[in-house]
C-alpha cells in the first residue's frame, strides 16, 4: 500500500485514470448511438471512405422487417376487418352520400332542366331521398367488396416502403423514439462502466506502469462498455431472480410502454390514411378499387334504367353520359382528404388500438424484434469503433499525461 501511495505522491496525475476512463466510456457510447442514426445521407467517398447512419442506410430493410413483424405476429388484415360492417359506417357515409346525390341532381338539372323544373317540390324531394337511399346502398356494397378483397386493396409492406423511400428520417424517428430510454442508458452506462474499469486500470497501472497498459485499457473500455450496454438492454428476456435481485433486459421490462409508443408512431407516421390512400392510388390497386366502385355504380344505373321515375326525368339518350360523368367525379373525389377512400382507411380499422393491444401480449423473442434489428444491423461496427476510439484515448492519455512512463517504456 505504501508503494502505491508513493507512486501517487510522485505522480498525482494517475488519479485521473478513472475519470478519464469514465469519459472514454461515455464518449464512445454516445458516439456509437449517433453513428447508428446520423448522418441520414452518406457522407464521404464511396465505397472506401465515409459513413451513413446504420439505421437510415438500412431504412428500407428495417421498415420491411418491422412490417413483417406487424403482419405475421400482430395484425393480419383479414382479422382486422372481421368486425367491420358497412352498417357501422352510416355516419361516415353521410357526407359522401350527400355529395354524390348533389352531383346526380346537378347533372340531371343540366341535362334535363325542363323535366326537373316541372316536378313539384315535394316530388323533387322524393327523388332526392330515393337517390340518397340507392347511393347509400351502393356504397355499402362497395365497402363490402373492399372488405372481402382487402388483401388486393391494401399492402401494408408497400405502404411502409413507399413512406420510407419518400422520407428517410421516418425509420430513424421510429427507432429513436421507441428506444429513447435504451439509447439514453447506453450513453450513461458508458460512464458508469468506464469508471469501474478505470479503477481496475488504476490498480494495474500502480502495480505495473508499462507504457502499453493505458492504450490496451482504453481499447478494452471502448469495446466493453458498448458491448455490455447492448447486452443489458435485451438480456435476460424473461425476469431472472438472483438472490434478492430480479434482473431483466431494460427493453423487455418496458414492453407495455414501448407497445403504446410504437403503435402510436406506426399508425401516425407510417400506416396513416394519407399513406394508405396514396399507395393505393399510385399502384395497380388504385385501378382495382376504381373497378369495384364502377361495378357497383353500373349496377345502380342499371336499376335506374328500368325505374319509371328515372326514365321520366332523364331520357335514355342522356343516361349513359350521366353514368360516365358520375363515375369520373367519384373517381376524382374518392382519394381526396375527406373523400370516400380516405374516410374508409381512417375509420374502418383502429390500427393504433389493435397494434398496441396485440403488441403488449407478444412473447419476449417476438417483442425483441421491434427494436433489436436496429442494433443487430452491423452493431459490430459500433463496438469496434468504440474500441478504436478507446485505444486512441489511451494513447493520447499516455502521451500527454504520463510522458515519463512513455520514455521509460522506450
Amino acid at each position: 500500500m505504501q508503494a502505491f501511495l508513493d507512486v501517487i505522491t510522485r505522480d498525482p496525475l494517475v488519479l485521473l485514470i478513472p475519470p478519464i476512463s469514465a469519459f472514454v466510456g461515455w464518449f464512445t457510447n454516445v458516439l456509437a448511438v449517433k453513428m447508428m442514426f446520423y448522418p441520414t445521407e452518406f457522407v464521404g467517398v464511396r465505397p472506401l471512405l465515409g459513413w451513413q447512419g446504420l439505421v437510415p442506410a438500412n431504412g428500407q430493410k428495417l421498415g420491411k422487417f418491422s412490417t413483417r413483424l406487424i403482419t405475421t405476429k400482430l395484425m393480419r388484415l383479414e382479422e382486422l376487418f372481421e368486425g367491420f360492417s358497412p352498417e357501422s359506417f352510416t355516419t361516415e357515409l353521410g357526407p359522401v352520400v350527400d355529395q354524390i346525390t348533389a352531383e346526380v341532381e346537378t347533372e340531371v338539372k343540366r341535362r334535363a332542366p325542363m323535366m326537373w323544373d316541372n316536378l313539384a317540390p315535394e316530388v323533387q324531394e322524393q327523388v332526392r331521398d330515393m337517390i340518397r337511399g340507392e347511393v347509400r346502398a351502393t356504397l355499402a356494397l362497395v365497402l363490402q367488396d373492399l372488405k372481402q378483397n382487402i388483401n388486393q386493396v391494401v399492402d401494408l409492406e408497400e405502404v411502409v416502403t413507399k413512406a420510407i423511400l419518400e422520407d428517410k428520417t421516418l425509420v430513424t424517428q421510429l427507432f429513436l423514439e421507441v428506444g429513447a430510454k435504451e439509447f439514453k442508458f447506453i450513453e450513461r452506462s458508458g460512464a458508469y462502466f468506464g469508471l469501474l474499469f478505470g479503477l481496475v486500470q488504476l490498480a494495474v497501472w500502480l502495480a505495473y506502469p508499462a507504457w502499453w497498459i493505458l492504450p490496451l485499457a482504453g481499447f478494452f473500455v471502448g469495446y466493453a462498455t458498448n458491448w455490455l450496454a447492448l447486452k443489458l438492454i435485451f438480456e435476460p428476456a424473461e425476469p431472472k431472480k438472483i438472490g434478492p435481485f430480479v434482473f431483466q433486459g431494460l427493453f423487455h421490462k418496458r414492453q407495455h410502454e414501448v407497445a403504446e409508443r410504437f403503435a402510436e408512431l406506426v399508425s401516425a407516421k407510417l400506416l396513416n390514411p394519407d399513406n394508405i390512400v396514396e399507395t393505393i392510388q399510385s399502384s395497380a390497386k388504385g385501378d382495382f378499387v376504381t373497378g369495384i366502385v364502377n361495378r357497383q355504380l353500373d349496377a345502380l344505373f342499371e336499376r335506374y334504367g328500368t325505374h319509371p321515375m328515372a326514365a321520366m326525368i332523364l331520357p335514355d339518350t342522356e343516361q349513359e353520359a350521366l353514368r360516365a360523368q358520375i363515375q369520373s367525379r367519384v373517381a376524382e373525389e374518392m382519394p381526396k382528404p375527406g373523400g370516400f377512400l380516405h374516410t374508409f382507411a381512417a375509420r374502418a380499422i383502429d390500427i393504433r388500438g389493435e397494434l398496441m393491444e396485440r403488441m403488449k401480449q407478444l412473447d419476449p423473442k417476438s417483442f425483441e424484434g421491434v427494436l433489436r434489428p436496429a442494433f443487430q444491423q452491423d452493431e459490430w461496427k459500433l463496438i469496434i469503433a468504440g474500441a478504436a476510439l478507446g485505444l486512441l484515448a489511451g494513447v493520447l492519455q499516455l502521451m500527454y499525461l504520463f510522458e515519463g512512463a512513455l520514455k521509460s517504456g522506450a
